[in-house]
């Protein structure tokens, strides 16, 4: 028999909540959730519920993000992000109607450009492996190295089929649910997904080597006069096409990926920072600001606050 992954029974269903505040609602999930876009603020709901080897669960986002971590230990999860912006896995741009396969081993790194409602299917591994070999014939290993698709002619019957699922047990009594009950629905779930699932073979999609490059250089200099010129010959590349590379793939520039990382730095150290013995000016001088006013103006966009109420009322 399976071991049992999760709470059985446990339902989630959180209020409209800033990023930072609704990310706790998010059970088992080690991941970090960024504003990407000013001067709209970040609000997250996040709705789900827990099988014994299934959390099936959607995240509502009204404005641009970023998410990197892990999903939930021991787990394969199956993602379908429902949304007309630019999507991008690991510096990959993804279609309309790709599905997003996460194994433990490999870190979330998701940017999507807009709003978004995200639906995640988490299974546990070994459950996951035995019914995906029963459905297919094949190891699910074997199948690793191929895209997986969402049948475009099924897409509202696939959504129908997810709000389903969410809305049956946020309006039922789990306590009433008998281990026949859960196998039963559990194995409904995992068949009726498969059923939407078309397994690709990848062709030339591969992750962008220059966009990988470019967000490993910023995200280690963003303390230092980084010139987006000077980032663009070091890769070979004219400013023009860097330009692009960003715009296309994760619907921002370089330079507001750059002072937007940088914004979120200096958030975190206001919010751990002894305000006996530092100033604002201190942080934002070490990450390039040195307008104090403009930099104000820009922090208080991306999150709504002034960066001295951050650092008089951090946690």
């Amino acid at each position: 028999m399976f071991n049992t992954l999760f709470r059985s029974g446990l339902v989630v269903k959180s209020p409209i909540l800033g990023y930072e505040e609704a990310v706790a609602y998010s059970v088992g999930w080690d991941a970090e959730v960024k504003q990407t876009q000013k001067q709209k603020r970040l609000l997250m709901q996040v709705s789900g519920f827990h099988t014994p080897h299934i959390q099936l669960g959607s995240t509502s986002y009204n404005s641009a993000f970023w998410v990197r971590g892990f999903n939930p230990v021991n787990t394969v999860v199956i993602t379908y992000n429902q949304t007309n912006r630019t999507i991008n896995y690991r510096n990959r741009r993804f279609e309309r109607n790709e599905l997003l396969l996460l194994t433990r081993d490999e870190e979330l790194d998701l940017v999507i450009s807009g709003e978004n409602t995200t639906f995640t299917i988490a299974v546990d591994e070994v459950y996951f492996f035995t019914m995906f070999r029963n459905y297919y014939g094949t190891d699910f290993e074997s199948k690793l190295k191929n895209s997986l698709l969402l049948d475009s002619k099924k897409e509202a019957a696939f959504l129908n089929f997810l709000h389903f699922w969410i809305n049956f047990f946020l309006s039922h009594e789990t306590t009433d649910f008998l281990p026949q009950d859960y196998a039963r629905i559990e194995e409904d779930i995992l068949h009726t997904l498969f059923n939407f699932i078309i397994i690709k073979d990848q062709n030339t999609k591969s992750e962008n080597k220059i966009l990988k490059e470019a967000r490993n250089l910023i995200e280690q200099s963003l303390d230092l006069d980084l010139k987006l010129s000077d980032l663009a010959a070091y890769l070979g590349i004219s400013q023009r096409t860097l330009e692009y590379t960003f715009k296309q793939n994760l619907g921002m520039t370089p330079k507001n990926y750059l002072q937007m990382l940088r914004l979120h730095t200096i958030r975190e150290e206001l919010k751990s920072a002894d305000v006996k013995t530092l100033q604002v000016s201190d942080i934002a001088l070490k990450y390039g600001f040195f307008h104090m006013g403009h930099f104000a103006s820009e922090y208080k966009k991306l999150f709504g606050e002034s960066p001295s109420h951050t650092l008089k009322h951090k946690n």
